[in-house]
């Protein structure tokens, strides 16, 4: 079965994040009310990455979606949102997640292996995901193997070799 790349990705000097995921899930956090939030869009990424890999989907959906708040390109949290999704079975959301973060992030492989793999999820638009799976391979020489099993399962789904 073809594994969803890119999960769980964070962005460098996130230690902010992950002390203030430490100390939310300590407990014992009184109220704090945050007039202007201090977060940039990498933190808020990496905060939903340490949720995620706590199993808690949605607090980590969450900090995705605040994070493409303060910055509607940030093309990583897109994908980690798709991911989220994809993990939910909510094949179309994680669709237009991915196909968002193809624009953002052009030059990663991650985005059309990941809509590769939600299309043929959906069962539709096979054709374009075997050019997605495709371009994944090819911007990712040396380390495809991940890409050429999508590619591999996609052209399977299409009745090819």
């Amino acid at each position: 079965m073809t594994r969803l790349s890119g999960a769980l990705r964070t962005s460098s000097g996130s230690m902010v994040a992950v002390l203030l995921a430490a100390t939310v899930g300590a407990g014992g956090c009184s109220r704090i009310v945050v007039l202007h939030d201090p977060l940039t869009a990498a933190e808020h990424n990496d905060l939903g990455v340490v949720y995620e890999g706590q199993g808690q989907a949605t607090l980590a959906a969450r900090e995705y979606r605040k994070a493409l708040k303060i910055d509607a390109h940030y093309g990583r949290a897109r994908l980690n949102l798709g991911n989220v999704e994809a993990a939910a079975g909510r094949w179309e959301h994680a669709e237009r997640e991915y196909r968002r973060a193809l624009i953002d992030l052009p030059g990663d492989p991650d985005p059309p292996n990941n809509l590769a793999v939600a299309l043929l999820r959906l069962g539709r638009d096979l054709g374009e995901a075997e050019s997605l799976a495709a371009r994944a391979v090819a911007l990712a020489p040396g380390r495809d193997s991940l890409y050429r099993a999508t590619l591999a399962e996609v052209r399977s789904g299409r009745g090819q070799r």
